[in-house]
């Protein structure tokens, strides 16, 4: 029997956005392109004229990545524990299906356990993940973290939360 659920407020558990490759794609690929084909035009041109249609030139080759940053910026993923429901839900959006959000959830019913596990180990340094742990055997990893600690304190708070135990920590040595 699960013990009762500590709050009734959806829990965050993650969030990623598409900001960081948008900021790639326009500052890196697109104003590099810009910046180095403006700066070789400054260097070899004679006029100011040479230099402007070479910038405005340069911007018109660049301005697919700074249409695909516009999109990726959009970009969303979120995983939820929702007490109410007693479930998991994913939300995905991406600007370009049309149907909005795409919503998944799994029942807190389908998990048995929380638990913490090494996912990568690269000589000394370790990847961390916090799984959940199926009734049908097997285990569906969360988040994975950097330190061991961060993935502790995200395992005991969703233990916490869902009311599921906390498997044995495989994450010490």
């Amino acid at each position: 029997m699960l013990r009762s659920l500590v709050s009734q407020e959806p829990y965050l558990v993650f969030r990623r956005t598409g900001r960081t490759i948008a900021a790639v794609m326009a500052f890196g690929f697109g104003g590099g392109t810009v910046l180095l084909g403006v700066m070789s035009s400054v260097v070899g041109a004679l006029s100011a004229g040479a230099i402007w249609a070479a910038a405005r030139g340069y911007f018109l080759a660049s301005l697919p990545f700074f249409v695909s940053a516009l999109v990726l910026v959009r970009c969303r993923r979120e995983f939820w524990f929702v007490p109410a429901a007693r479930a998991f839900r994913m939300l995905t959006f991406r600007p370009w299906q049309l149907d909005g959000p795409r919503v998944e959830e799994a029942k807190l019913d389908e998990f048995r356990a929380v638990k913490t596990e090494v996912v990568e180990q690269d000589g000394e340094q370790a990847t961390t993940a916090v799984s959940l742990v199926m009734l049908a055997g097997g285990s569906v990893p969360v988040r994975e973290f950097e330190t061991p600690d961060d993935a502790r304190g995200l395992a005991q708070r969703l233990s916490e939360l869902t009311g599921l135990p906390m498997l044995g920590d495989s994450t010490q040595g």
